[in-house]
């Protein structure tokens, strides 16, 4: 994998717009709503740029304290599957350890196979499940699972 990770602040806010609307087109944030999601205490992110400059990823997250939350975490339809997620997650482990944080958690939709794989390999636990927590435009809405992980 070729790629560059770069701060999300430091991102075109319109560029993570159109990933974050190609990563979740019923529930998109827009520039101002991320500019809104960067703003707030503690939030930090990443993004990953492939060799050709196109943003491939991004994981968008929050550390307050003892805990971190993944609020985001999204990779482009054609560079799924090559790692990216897995690079971002990584990285934010090693931030958050070194903030000195205990734990991450995060909901990811129970529809989303590659995601929870991806979560479980990495040693997520399933804590809990939040009924309808997600919606689709087309179909019902969907539960979502509150994943953590131990950083001790």
């Amino acid at each position: 994998m070729s790629a560059i990770l770069l701060p999300a602040r430091d991102a075109n806010l319109s560029g993570l717009a159109a990933l974050h609307l190609q990563c979740f087109p019923d529930e998109a944030w827009d520039s101002a709503a991320l500019a809104t999601v960067l703003a707030m205490p503690g939030a930090d992110g990443r993004v990953v740029y492939g060799a050709t400059a196109d943003m491939q990823g991004m994981i968008l997250d929050q550390c307050l304290g003892e805990e971190a939350e993944i609020l985001t975490l999204g990779v482009s339809a054609a560079a799924r599957r090559g790692g990216i997620g897995r690079f971002l997650l990584s990285d934010l482990i090693q931030r958050t350890r070194q903030s000195g944080a205990r734990r991450i958690v995060l909901e990811v939709a129970a529809d989303n196979d590659a995601g929870l794989g991806l979560y479980d390999s990495l040693g997520f636990q399933r804590d809990g499940r939040r009924r309808g927590y997600y919606r689709r435009k087309a179909g019902p809405n969907i539960d979502a699972w509150r994943l953590s992980l131990s950083l001790i």
